[in-house]
């Protein structure tokens, strides 16, 4: 087949175009210029707010399937099925599990009840997003549109691995790195759980929804199974990297400023992904372990800009914080000189069963006894269902 990847060079494209070579397709790739790693097909240099400048050329290659792994909109999505939508047999773009509610909910944006799964709503509301971003928009947009039985669109979690341009892992690295002797999580966010997926398992996901027959019309949740707590996520990095630490579960009081996380964590944010798994066949080819390794790696050669990244690191507020819990045994390789301000990670303050009021800490080793962890039980309490 004739594939045409919009953003080939990025994080999910660029794993996704290598994918589809491998499995012989011939790929073209629309992008900023970036450094591309598909040699056998099409390059084209442009910006995706100018498809239509490019409708010569995209014809000349004729593209079967083209995969939009950067329409963040409803104005994005009429572009893209406005240009392609007669070019090309199947069209496929990527969403987000943000569109529904029960992530609202945790961000704080809709109020109410938490969303019990089963048949999780798209949510209403979007405060905490960029502006000009919304996939439910962009959902609507192809739901409205008359052939709409050639698009499929794929709703993915978090996503993590290497090339990673938002550092998901690199909070965990770095303070492992460092030889920290404690990591902070607090109460209720310790407990929290999502799904997450592994850049490479989202690229196989993709090309397997690209090509088959069956995907045409139909949408599809894609993640890893196993949606663990943030304590589990933590001591999988943990036993990754082999750190010997303790992993703190606090008190708002006796967590770090920089370190609390304002947000409604009594409501997982986790996704059924059953139909694509029926339908399709899919199945995880990296396992979490391999996945994590690989992912640290690129963190520990690819370090960030202490700007480039959302997790605060205060090192001596830390420092503190142990000493007020007892702790009398501080790592001996020093913080970083450079340290970023603190920048909070959600905009509503977690209240009620979201964060225990008292108590006291509670020290958690990094790797459970016998250095294995128990993987929690596959698609755990689903909250989201895609719906026809």
């Amino acid at each position: 087949m004739r594939v045409l990847v919009l953003g080939g060079t990025g994080f999910i494209g660029a794993a996704l175009a290598r994918v589809m070579t491998r499995q012989g397709h011939w790929v073209g790739v629309f992008h900023r210029g970036r450094e591309c790693e598909v040699d056998n097909g099409l390059h084209l240099h442009g910006d995706r707010t100018e498809l239509h400048a490019w409708a010569y050329q995209f014809a000349a290659f004729a593209p079967d399937v083209v995969i939009d792994t950067i329409a963040g909109s409803a104005p994005a999505a009429r572009q893209t099925l406005a240009v392609f939508g007669r070019l090309a047999s199947r069209v496929v773009l990527l969403s987000c599990m943000d569109v529904y509610r029960a992530c609202g909910v945790f961000h704080g944006a809709e109020a109410g009840e938490l969303e019990p799964g089963e048949t999780a709503p798209p949510r209403r509301l979007h405060g905490w997003m960029e502006e000009g971003y919304d996939k439910l928009g962009m959902e609507r947009v192809v739901a409205a549109w008359p052939h709409s039985a050639q698009v499929t669109v794929v709703r993915l979690p978090p996503v993590y691995g290497p090339g990673d341009r938002q550092h998901r892992l690199y909070s965990y690295w770095r303070r492992m790195a460092d030889e920290r002797p404690a990591m902070f999580l607090p109460r209720g966010w310790a407990e929290w759980r999502s799904s997450r997926a592994y850049v490479g398992n989202v690229a196989e996901g993709l090309a397997l929804a690209a090509v088959a027959p069956r995907a045409a019309g139909r949408l599809y949740n894609l993640a890893d199974r196993g949606d663990y707590s943030e304590i589990e996520w933590t001591q999988l990095v943990a036993q990754a990297w082999g750190w010997n630490g303790r992993l703190l579960i606090t008190t708002p009081e006796s967590t770090p400023a920089h370190l609390r996380v304002r947000a409604r964590t009594a409501q997982a944010w986790c996704a059924d992904t059953q139909r694509i798994r029926q339908e399709l066949g899919y199945r995880d080819q990296v396992p979490v372990r391999d996945a994590i390794a690989a992912t640290l790696a690129w963190e520990r050669a690819h370090p960030p800009q202490d700007t480039e990244t959302g997790a605060g690191f205060d090192y001596h507020a830390e420092d503190e914080a142990l000493r007020r819990l007892g702790w009398t045994s501080m790592p001996t390789r020093p913080p970083r000189t450079r340290q970023p301000p603190p920048i909070e990670a959600r905009p509503q303050a977690a209240t009620g069963s979201d964060q225990a009021k008292g108590g006291e800490p509670v020290a958690v080793p990094a790797a459970a006894p016998g250095g294995s962890l128990e993987t929690p039980q596959a698609e755990r309490a689903p909250l989201a269902r895609p719906r026809s």
